[in-house]
């Protein structure tokens, strides 16, 4: 059986590492600003740049783990393709929730909810594959 790689998930990792450097200089760029060699100073605006990067680090590599586990393991389609999809357009809701000035807003809770939303959905996928394969 030929190998095949597992490019929606690939495409998908790609997006999500070009969006964390972009996340990541600007917590560089918000320290140079306020002087702020570690933590966030007391600085509100510094808090928030930390966050918006560290919340999108606590997500993006579990979700690429597991659709390209997903991928290797019922291969890609459709569903696949709108769950990678909707997850960086759920990630992307969220950091601009996160760069508004009343964090609570509807692009925060969007993008909370869609993220919770492919998670659930991806979780089950892979118990759904992985239980019968069990010895």
């Amino acid at each position: 059986m030929p190998f095949t790689p597992p490019v929606v998930s690939a495409l998908t990792a790609g997006v999500l590492i070009v969006m964390q450097m972009v996340l990541m200089l600007a917590v560089i760029l918000a320290r140079r600003r306020n002087r702020q060699s570690l933590g966030d100073g007391g600085n509100p605006d510094m808090l928030l740049a930390i966050r918006r990067h560290g919340n999108f680090a606590e997500n993006a590599a579990l979700f690429i783990a597991g659709f390209t586990l997903l991928e290797l393991a019922d291969g890609h389609g459709p569903a696949l393709e709108i769950m990678c999809a909707v997850f960086v357009l759920a990630r992307i809701s969220h950091a601009i929730g996160l760069s508004m000035p009343t964090t609570v807003n509807r692009f925060r809770l969007a993008g909370i909810v869609a993220t919770v939303a492919v998670g659930m959905v991806l979780g089950v996928r892979l118990i759904r594959i992985g239980l019968p394969l069990l010895g």
